[in-house]
């Protein structure tokens, strides 16, 4: 009879469990999101936490596109004041192009600064081109790629309204596309999906940039 108890209390735990965890999947943000800087000086750093590196400063009232969110933390696209760095041994100049060099080697590291003791921000391989900025000690100060991303509290930043119209047009959508149209509206134009939305609004970051804490190369 214990044992019966026993498995019964057990069944409810994992049930509820299951319940809580398909709650937070249910309640997770949808991201991207547009928002602004709340005040002069907020900062971009290289990991969720405040004892990473500065990435950059942000201003007030200044742009930026939300990709994800932990804890107290926004993951935005670096905007191009950024910098990161990258070793020089996986960077081929280029003779036509000044200022300009080309990844020759896959997974290569970059860094929030010049050495391997800096945070890992992403990786990125050949043959993408990045735009050089200045050398130091076996290292080239870059902007960063396209899709390229930094962290800043989320206290900092304002949501835009736009998020909320979406979101909201998202659902009467939803609320409509539940009632059958009459035949005459069927042949109606299909508007595109969220994925063609976004890609539209929100360029996906190039396939040979990608954000990993591997040490495959420096």
């Amino acid at each position: 009879m214990r044992l019966v108890k026993i498995c019964i209390a057990g069944i409810f735990v994992f049930s509820l469990l299951a319940l809580t965890a398909c709650a937070e999947e249910g309640a997770k943000e949808a991201f991207p999101k547009s928002g602004y800087v709340k005040n002069d000086g907020a900062q971009i750093k290289a990991g969720d936490n405040a004892n990473f590196e500065n990435l950059c400063a942000l201003s007030k009232s200044e742009p930026v596109k939300i990709m994800d969110k932990r804890y107290s933390w926004f993951k935005v696209l670096l905007p191009k004041k950024a910098a990161l760095y990258v070793s020089n041994d996986y960077v081929t100049l280029t003779s036509d192009e000044k200022g300009v060099g080309v990844i020759n080697a896959s997974n290569v590291n970059l860094r929030a600064g010049a050495g391997t003791r800096y945070s890992i921000v992403g990786q990125i391989s050949k043959p993408e081109k990045v735009t050089i900025l200045s050398e130091s000690a076996g290292w080239y100060k870059i902007e960063p790629p396209y899709g390229a991303t930094g962290w800043v509290l989320s206290s900092e930043i304002e949501l835009s309204k736009e998020n909320e119209i979406k979101a909201k047009g998202k659902k009467e959508a939803a609320k409509e596309g539940s009632v059958k149209p009459p035949a005459a509206a069927q042949k109606r134009e299909i508007l595109p999906s969220h994925n063609q939305a976004l890609k539209t609004s929100y360029p996906v970051p190039k396939g040979n940039l990608s954000i990993s804490n591997s040490t495959k190369k420096q």
